[in-house]
């Protein structure tokens, strides 16, 4: 149960992402490279921060992505 739930929570992220992109006020300065939308996902059991790679369509943990710099 506790998978279903982070992976609905996950889903929500992307979706807050998309439903943003249907304000013009957001889209447009997005569409001009003038604001970025980031999503971001806080594991609250392990304690772990993971962010939206959008482009690969799914969360990176915060410790892999600052392990690979």
């Amino acid at each position: 149960m506790q998978d279903f739930t982070v992976r609905i929570e996950k889903a929500a992220v992307f979706r807050s992402l998309e439903n943003l992109m249907t304000f013009p006020f957001v889209r447009a300065p997005v569409e001009r490279g003038a604001l970025q939308l980031h999503g971001a996902y806080f594991g609250v059991s392990e304690g772990s921060l993971f962010v939206l790679d959008r482009n690969a369509k799914e969360f990176i943990g915060v410790r892999e992505t600052h392990a690979s710099e």
